[in-house]
């Protein structure tokens, strides 16, 4: 066979953007020898998967080494393989260009925004962008940095006012006596015994009973755990217009607290310092015998816990039912 002609093996090769010129090759095989076509063959299977290997490793990779590759191994001068190299050197030197251009519109950028933009796609922030997010940066640092000041001094304000507080507790200690006088400042009238549905509680106290002032706090606490739904009467017996109340409740001794429920009538007296639960079991039975009576149902709970009865032997005086004069009769207020 006749050795191809030159003018048969010249083809234009036209560069394209992908670099793969090597379908264009199979036309220079038209003519060849079948030992020519073998060893053209063999160069486009070797060469492919070293340029597929250049582009991975480094898309930038100047071609001319792979066309040095596929010209070693082809050993041929053919010209058409020499026209595939031609056009395959143009194609890089279009890349080389293009990349040149790149790296030259990269070199302002970091290290990390140049990895970002190569492998992820990410374009860089503009500098209108930067400085819009360095401005929410700094305002959300300076509302943090108000926050911890004002948390700050309303720490140190709260601290100060609990020295001050404790100093003057302690230079005012607040004594039993002074429990008393304030729960007799608010104690409740006798008029109010049977007259409001609720039950009552009056304590007879004076300020030379120990016993009184023993119980005084857990007196307090009671009144304040129970104050919306029982009365609480406070009588002083150092007083002499309470002598008429003190024999009307038959108060031999103090302390004395009656127990009176909300229709009146006197359940039992408690003698001596008396434990909360014990007032609190005796408040929660009055409370359900309020409730039967608004209800209307009949019979009463027994108190869980009963001492002394002034009136065993006058049951009839255990009924009370305060007026308002009454009371300023019995108080020598009114004649």
């Amino acid at each position: 066979m006749k050795k191809p002609s030159g003018s048969m093996s010249r083809i234009k090769m036209q560069p394209s953007s992908s670099g793969h010129n090597f379908a264009s090759a199979i036309q220079c095989s038209k003519g060849m020898t079948m030992t020519m076509k073998y060893l053209l063959l063999i160069s486009i299977c070797l060469l492919m998967p070293l340029q597929s290997f250049a582009f991975v490793t480094n898309p930038y990779m100047h071609a001319n080494t792979i066309a040095t590759l596929a010209v070693s191994t082809t050993t041929t001068g053919h010209r058409c393989t020499s026209s595939l190299l031609n056009s395959k050197t143009n194609n890089t030197d279009l890349s080389s260009s293009s990349s040149s251009s790149s790296s030259l519109s990269s070199e302002k950028l970091t290290d990390q925004e140049r990895i970002l933009q190569e492998t992820l796609g990410i374009q860089p922030e503009t500098e209108a962008e930067k400085q819009i997010r360095i401005k929410k940066r700094d305002a959300a640092l300076e509302s943090t940095q108000n926050s911890k000041r004002k948390n700050a001094f309303i720490a140190i304000l709260a601290f100060t006012a609990a020295i001050l507080n404790y100093g003057y507790q302690f230079t005012h200690p607040i004594t039993s006596l002074t429990l008393l006088t304030q729960m007799q400042n608010n104690s409740a009238e006798l008029n109010v015994i049977g007259n409001n549905g609720k039950p009552t509680v009056v304590d007879f106290w004076a300020s030379w009973c120990e016993n009184c002032k023993a119980a005084a706090p857990t007196l307090m606490s009671i009144e304040e755990e129970y104050k919306d739904r029982v009365n609480f009467v406070m009588v002083n017996g150092d007083k002499g217009e309470n002598w008429p109340i003190i024999e009307r409740f038959g108060v031999d001794a103090i302390p004395h607290m009656a127990m009176v429920g909300s229709d009146g009538v006197i359940e039992t007296a408690l003698i001596g310092p008396i434990p909360r639960s014990v007032m609190k079991d005796d408040l929660n039975a009055m409370l359900d015998n309020a409730e039967k009576r608004q209800g209307g149902s009949e019979g009463k709970m027994i108190l869980p816990h009963t001492m002394y009865d002034a009136f065993r032997s006058k049951p009839e005086m255990r009924q009370l039912n305060f007026s308002a004069d009454e009371i300023a009769i019995r108080l020598g207020q009114k004649d």
